[in-house]
């Protein structure tokens, strides 16, 4: 068993878990139309299905146990990654402060050149993510984040 791959997908398993609670806790929709929480809690019940389903290849016994080639998780920027998930929990730890486009854009920025997007490409996608779904909460499903 690897220990990287039981590791990462429970993580995935307790991400899905808690996306899901979470948006369970938002108000329904009205006549028939999804509410603010419909979108939040299907993504987490499929990253739950799929960490679930990492979960599972991680825990069974496979071809790497009987010494054949078999594929693993490897993490070839760690650095990448850890900045990722750092600007992530800070993300999440400035939730309901300031302006959301503002936060949502420069996080969205970062993130993207974190993967290694140069500062154009990046910025650009950013305003152009943020204006989206600023517009789909605030005008389709009618919920304001400020």
């Amino acid at each position: 068993m690897n220990r990287t791959n039981l590791s990462v997908s429970s993580c995935f398993v307790a991400l899905g878990g808690f996306l899901a609670s979470s948006a369970s806790g938002l108000p329904g929709g009205l006549g028939g139309l999804p509410g603010p929480g419909f979108f939040p809690q299907v993504i987490g019940v499929v990253v739950l299905l799929l960490g679930g389903a990492l979960l599972f290849q991680a825990v069974r016994p496979n071809a790497a146990d009987s010494g054949e080639d078999a594929t693993r998780f490897l993490i070839e920027n760690r650095g990448a990654v850890v900045g990722a998930i750092g600007l992530t929990a800070v993300y999440l730890a400035l939730w309901g402060t300031g302006l959301f486009a503002l936060r949502t854009g420069v996080f969205l920025a970062l993130f993207l050149k974190f993967l290694g997007q140069n500062w154009k490409a990046s910025i650009a996608v950013a305003l152009v993510l943020t204006v989206i779904v600023t517009v789909a909460f605030q005008v389709g499903l009618r919920v304001s984040f400020d």
